[in-house]
């Protein structure tokens, strides 16, 4: 007897081969695959620590006193200071969030202040005092691009600026938060 196949029969066992065909070489492929498994690292600087070191005080020479202008220059008694400790030869952005008025204890009466662009200071000497150190005139809208250099570790950040009593302030203390934040510049 001789076995006839029809055409269904032809295209079945077409299909099967090929799948047969088609599964040997995705085994052979993967047999065939290699992997190498790679360590990637990075490091993590250590934090900036920014450290108040003298608040700013326009009292310090003397009280504020009704209708006149008094500032504080950046190598003045009253000058405020900061110290910023990082790591050496890196590149950091600090700035300062500025206030426009001192308030009283309640927060009804206010003293305007202001700061011209060369209120702020900075020395890259790392002098561990900052009343020590000759203050390079900065803007404290925009300290711009601090290189802590030459193994230094630290970077001195004075502020001063100009507080403004109306002629009929009422008498009292009056006081604002300055902020000042520092970062790696980073690459």
């Amino acid at each position: 007897m001789k076995a006839v196949m029809n055409r269904k029969g032809l295209r079945l066992m077409f299909k099967v081969v090929l799948v047969a065909v088609g599964l040997m070489l995705i085994a052979g492929a993967v047999v065939a695959n290699d992997q190498f498994v790679m360590t990637i690292t990075g490091t993590v600087r250590a934090a900036l620590v920014i450290t108040e070191h003298q608040p700013l005080n326009w009292s310090e020479g003397g009280d504020l006193y009704m209708g006149v202008a008094k500032s504080v220059g950046i190598d003045e008694a009253g000058t405020g200071s900061f110290i910023i400790t990082g790591a050496a030869t890196d590149a950091l952005q600090a700035m300062f969030l500025l206030p426009e008025y001192l308030w009283d204890n309640v927060g009804k009466q206010r003293v305007d202040v202001y700061f011209t662009s060369t209120d702020a200071g900075i020395d890259l000497t790392e002098e561990p005092d900052p009343e020590l150190v000759a203050f390079t005139p900065a803007d404290p809208r925009d300290l711009g691009t601090l290189t802590i250099a030459g193994g230094a570790t630290t970077v001195n950040i004075a502020l001063g600026g100009t507080a403004m009593p109306s002629a009929g302030q009422k008498a009292g203390t009056y006081t604002a938060s300055v902020i000042l934040t520092a970062w790696y510049e980073g690459t």
